[in-house]
C-alpha cells in the first residue's frame, strides 16, 4: 500500500472516531448528564409532563460512558499512528524551524 493512502486511510479513520467522541460527550453531557434524575438539560419538548430520559437508544449513561472511553483510547492510538507516519515531516520542520549550526571549510560557523 502507499504511504499516502495509507495516510488518508489513517486520517480518515481518525476523523470518523473524533466524531465519534463529540457525539458520545454531547449525549453524555446534555442529553443523560449525571444528577439530573433523567430529566436531561433542556431538549425536554413541550409544556407538558417532563418524561424521564434515563437510556438513549437503549443505553444508559455509563453504557454511553464505555463507549466515550474506548473511542478515546482508539483516537490516541490513530494519533500515535499519524505522528509516526509524519515523523520525517516533522523532524524536517523544526530543523528548519531552528537551523542546524555547521562549521564550514574555512572554520566559520554557520546556520543552514
Amino acid at each position: 500500500m502507499k504511504r499516502v493512502t495509507l495516510n488518508f486511510i489513517v486520517d480518515l479513520i481518525s476523523f470518523i472516531v473524533f466524531a465519534g467522541l463529540a457525539i458520545t460527550g454531547f449525549i453524555i453531557k446534555y442529553i443523560l448528564p449525571p444528577g439530573s434524575g433523567g430529566h436531561g438539560r433542556g431538549f425536554r419538548g413541550g409544556r407538558g409532563q417532563v418524561e424521564e430520559i434515563k437510556q438513549l437508544w437503549s443505553m444508559t449513561r455509563h453504557e454511553w460512558g464505555d463507549i466515550h472511553f474506548y473511542l478515546a483510547v482508539g483516537f490516541i492510538a490513530l494519533i500515535v499512528v499519524h505522528i509516526i507516519l509524519h515523523w520525517g515531516w516533522i523532524k524536517r520542520y523544526f530543523k528548519s524551524m531552528f537551523g542546524t549550526l555547521y562549521v564550514n571549510q574555512n572554520d566559520e560557523t554557520c546556520t543552514q
